[in-house]
């Protein structure tokens, strides 16, 4: 099996405020448990609280490929130079944050799809000349 192969599993695209509508669903169930004892209630809410709190490094992590993506000097008209991306399917990367150059090169729509630059090696801000 080739890295690419066992990639696909693993890449799984996630929207902070996604988790935070299921977090406020879980919530609202759980209050309206009467049969759970105080104690289990206070277990599950500490749990609760560290879904929050991932959550909080989400959107900074969320803010920053917004951030990067803007001011990236490989950031040319919305999409990235730096990465050339053959499968995007098999990095979770929707086909509508991909555009087709000429030369058949797929470049990723950093304005669709940003966080391919939340922790990308390949960043370097934009030089003003």
């Amino acid at each position: 099996m080739s890295v690419e192969d066992s990639l696909k599993p693993s890449v799984i695209l996630v929207s902070p405020s996604d988790i935070e509508e299921n977090v406020k669903k879980i919530e609202e169930e759980i209050k309206n448990h009467e049969q759970l004892d105080l104690d289990s209630q206070k277990k599950i809410q500490e749990e609760i609280d560290k879904i929050w709190k991932s959550l909080g490094w989400f959107k900074i992590a969320e803010s920053q490929g917004i951030w990067k993506s803007k001011t990236c000097r490989h950031g040319t008209q919305g999409s990235c130079e730096a990465w050339n991306i053959s499968d995007p399917s098999k990095l979770g990367i929707p086909e509508d944050a991909i555009s087709v150059a000429q030369d058949g090169t797929k470049r990723v729509i950093t304005a669709k799809f940003y966080q391919l630059c939340i922790s990308c090696p390949l960043y370097e801000p934009r030089r003003n000349q």
